[in-house]
């Protein structure tokens, strides 16, 4: 007689705990099925985050000179190339950047070359892009200036007038307006 009181009692709990989950999740599926759809990914090309017209965000280069802010671009106009050593459009855009450095820099223009990856796979890159101009850093992915930017793609380019407006920014070669500056 004692099992089958304890049986019943068991039964009892295990029904009693069966119905309070099925009403915490119907609770649950409500709430979900409620709640608004997430929002859409944003469709076109993707974006930086700053566009024409904005200031440079602040921003701290590492380079093998030392500590450069944006405070070192002021009064210049200048060109930041977000590049990466294994990207075959990064490697397609050098020539445009090499004709815009030999164009511009002479009259005081200043390019800034960050690099995204690891120092050491950065050699063949840096080679090339060294010598344009010692503003030139390399950063871990997804690294303070490219946040700072809103680099996720690359090469990207921002143009800077040399009050530190944003007068063009574009993703891929050929995508900024303002590099067809390059052959000017």
């Amino acid at each position: 007689m004692n099992y089958a009181i304890a049986g019943l009692a068991f039964l009892a709990t295990a029904t009693l705990a069966n119905a309070l989950l099925t009403v915490a999740v119907t609770k649950r599926w409500r709430a979900t099925m409620a709640a608004p759809a997430p929002a859409a990914t944003p469709s076109g090309p993707p974006a930086l985050a700053v566009s024409e017209g904005d200031r440079a965000p602040a921003f701290t280069l590492h380079t093998a000179r030392g500590e450069v802010g944006e405070s070192a671009l002021a009064g210049h106009p200048a060109l930041i190339c977000f590049l990466r050593p294994d990207c075959g459009p990064t490697r397609e855009s050098l020539p445009g950047i090499q004709r815009w450095a030999e164009a511009n820099t002479p009259s005081g223009a200043r390019l800034v070359a960050v690099i995204n990856g690891q120092p050491g796979d950065a050699g063949p890159l840096l080679e090339v892009v060294g010598p344009l101009t010692g503003l030139t850093a390399t950063e871990p992915p997804d690294g303070p200036v490219a946040r700072a930017f809103g680099v996720r793609h690359h090469p990207s380019f921002v143009l800077l007038d040399a009050d530190g407006t944003v007068t063009g920014a574009g993703i891929g070669q050929g995508s900024l307006t303002a590099l067809d500056l390059l052959d000017a």
